[in-house]
């Protein structure tokens, strides 16, 4: 308590999980759970057939909604989920940036 720094909480960038999806039900509760632990996910959808894809996609994208988050396209079938106070220290936008650029 007393002469104890509290270790400082890592950028928002250097938290993200990142997953390429497969049509699993239980891995996407599982990276709910990761939004709901403050950590950002960027999810690649690329592997999946078009009804699976729209929905995981809805799911991620309710479940942030849910937790007062954000949705963002980062590239073609790739996209961020976080929640929005996880915005706050811009490194989530540095990553979103320098992602769609190369």
């Amino acid at each position: 308590m007393f002469g104890h720094k509290s270790p400082e909480k890592l950028k928002a960038s250097k938290r993200i999980v990142f997953e390429k999806l497969e049509d699993n039900d239980k891995r996407a509760a599982e990276l709910v759970e990761e939004l709901i632990d403050n950590n950002p996910i960027v999810v690649n959808f690329q592997e999946l057939d078009p009804m699976a894809y729209n929905k995981m996609l809805a799911f991620l994208s309710g479940a942030s909604y849910a937790l007062d988050g954000e949705t963002v396209k980062i590239k073609e079938d790739i996209y961020l989920f976080a929640k929005k106070e996880e915005f706050l220290d811009g490194s989530l936008r540095e990553f979103i940036e320098h992602t769609r650029e190369n």
